[in-house]
Order: structure tokens, then C-alpha cells, then sequence
């Protein structure tokens, strides 16, 4: 579907959860807070679905907090798989190791795991766990099943060479795509700071890999890749701040207590969730939803002011 400023929106992330099982600073608060409201059953989230489907969505990326959490995700993800074209998982990979070979024997075409550091103080520092191990052994044993991985990486200050070489030897040794996300301010984030695209290359040519921009185009985000003589894998920069990319954004995200947000920052959007338990009908809510993605904002204002909540609760 167009939006008014002739954006084909075809890309849904549905968040299965709040909850995760981890506290990474930048993400949430050391308390959980949730939004108090009923998440979706996965009745109504595989009913949503299909009515997004018949609007022409083809792509879903299952999200939370972390949705490996949510007992009787696996099964759900089963019953999706059939009406995506394209089906996508993002994880923080604590869980992963019990789901992998499952998650590859249903056919998931893709696998984001979030890893902010290879050290294990630090990796401490950012999450509140010791779980880097579980983390890393899942990622191993997602290639070893042919998974068409990526790990994402929100550089927080102090972000160092170091730092970046740990990651960087994971990525290449396992031969997946790195990408590095510019901090997002949130209310939850207040005080941290993450390193942009302009530094991050100038810590790459520090180690002795000179980046040049790429052609290539890897899954729906905005990432904007780069490549080097001397580096076999490809590095992403998404960069919502110095690389504003609203003007080609195709997504809807769906949060776990059914609300729709058109845009990530904006407080504005549709309770999907009063429409499925109110009685409307199939053709009430594609209504409802196409008239929100006419009028789809034009741009975040994250440069101007941070946003009001907390990126579990809005599905990443």
C-alpha cells in the first residue's frame, strides 16, 4: 500500500512480548515496565496478519522484547509461516540454542541476533546477564544450519577498537553481515550516547580496513552496507540520526498489546486490539488500516527531542 508521500508499505514488525530476559541499558529500564494492557493471543496476531496480507504486506519480522520468551512461540511461527513471504526473527540469542533447528526446519528466511560486545565484562556491563557464552554457541550453531544470519550492534560510548575488533572476528570468522544501529533517544535511555557512522569508520580504518560504500541490499532495513579489499564480510550502518532514512521507511509495527504504529516515534497509531474484541469485522480494521498508512508521518524527530518510552514495549 502507498502512503501519502508515495511510500510502498509492505513490511510489518509484530511484537510477540514486553517481557525479555535480559536488561541491556539502552533498551529498557532495571525494573520492567510494562504498558499493563492484555498482549495479543496468537489467534488475534495470526487474524491481523491475514487482513495485512490481503493489503498486500508480504514481509512480517517477529520481535519484543525478546520473543523467545513467550511460551508457544515456535508454534506460532509455524502457523504465520504459510501466509509470509517473507518471515524474519530478531533475538538477543540467550534462548536461541533450544529453537535453532526448528527455526531452520520451518524454512525462516532470516535471523537478527543483537550482540553489542564480545567481551564478557562488558557484555555484562550492557545486559545484566553472563549469558555471552549461550549467545555465542547459538550463533554458531544458526550458520552451522544454513541460516541467513546478521548481528546487530548498538555501539554505546565507550565503543573502542577493541571493542569493534572482538566483533569484527566474530563476524568474520562465522562469515555474517555486522551492522552497527545509532542509539535511538528514548526516555529509557536518557545519559548513553552511541557512536555514528563517521566514527565507527574511522575506528575500521584504525584497525586497518578502509570502508567504501556498497551496492548491496541485504533484507528490508535501511542499513546503508560498506565493504573493504581486505574484510570478506559486509558492514551495515543504520543510522536514524546522521543517516535519517525516513523517506524510504515501508513499515508498520505492531506492538504486543496491539497497537499499531505507523512510526516508531510517533505517539499516533490504531488499537487494533479494541477492534478484534469489539466485534469488527475483517473489512472494518483493513479500513481502519489503510486510512493510517494514507497519513503515515513523514519523519521521526528524534534530532529534536527523545522519545517518551521504552523500546521494549514498541517492538524494536
Amino acid at each position: 500500500m502507498l502512503d501519502q508521500f508515495g511510500r510502498n508499505i509492505d513490511y510489518v514488525r509484530l511484537s510477540l512480548t514486553e517481557a525479555c530476559n535480559l536488561h541491556c541499558q539502552y533498551c529498557r529500564p532495571p525494573r520492567l515496565v510494562t504498558q499493563g494492557a492484555e498482549p495479543l493471543s496468537y489467534e488475534e496476531l495470526l487474524r491481523f496478519a491475514k487482513i495485512l496480507v490481503g493489503l498486500g504486506f508480504k514481509k512480517f519480522k517477529i520481535t519484543g522484547g525478546e520473543p523467545l520468551v513467550r511460551q508457544g512461540c515456535l508454534s506460532f511461527l509455524e502457523r504465520l509461516r504459510p501466509l509470509a513471504e517473507q518471515l524474519t526473527l530478531t533475538t538477543n540469542g540467550t534462548l536461541l540454542g533450544g529453537y535453532v533447528k526448528e527455526l531452520a526446519a520451518l524454512g525462516l528466511d532470516g535471523l537478527n541476533i543483537s550482540l553489542d560486545s564480545c567481551n564478557a565484562e562488558r557484555y555484562a556491563e550492557l545486559t545484566g546477564s553472563r549469558w555471552l557464552p549461550r549467545v555465542l554457541e547459538a550463533i554458531t550453531s544458526a550458520r552451522g544450519l544454513g541460516l541467513a544470519v546478521k548481528l546487530n550492534c548498538v555501539p554505546v560510548k565507550p565503543f573502542g577498537r577493541a571493542e569493534l575488533s572482538g566483533l569484527l572476528d566474530l563476524a568474520m570468522r562465522e562469515g555474517l553481515p555486522l551492522r552497527f544501529i545509532e542509539l535511538m533517544p528514548l526516555s529509557c535511555n536518557a545519559g548513553l550516547a552511541s557512536l555514528n557512522g563517521a566514527e565507527l569508520r574511522a575506528l575500521f580504518k584504525e584497525l586497518g580496513y578502509v570502508l567504501q560504500p556498497s551496492k548491496l541490499v541485504l533484507g528490508n532495513g535501511p542499513a546503508a552496507y560498506y565493504e573493504a579489499k581486505n574484510m570478506p564480510i559486509a558492514v551495515g550502518f543504520i543510522e536514524p540520526l546522521h543517516g535519517k532514512f525516513c523517506s524510504q521507511c515501508n513499515r508498520l509495527r505492531l506492538t504486543a498489546t496491539g497497537f499499531v504504529k505507523p512510526c516508531l516515534y510517533s505517539k499516533e497509531g490504531l488499537d487494533v486490539a479494541a477492534l478484534l474484541r469489539s466485534g469488527a469485522s475483517d473489512e472494518a480494521i483493513a479500513a481502519s488500516l489503510k486510512e493510517l498508512i494514507l497519513h503515515k508521518p513523514r519523519e521521526h524527530a528524534f534530532e529534536k527531542r527523545p522519545a517518551g518510552f521504552s523500546m521494549n514495549t514498541i517492538g524494536g
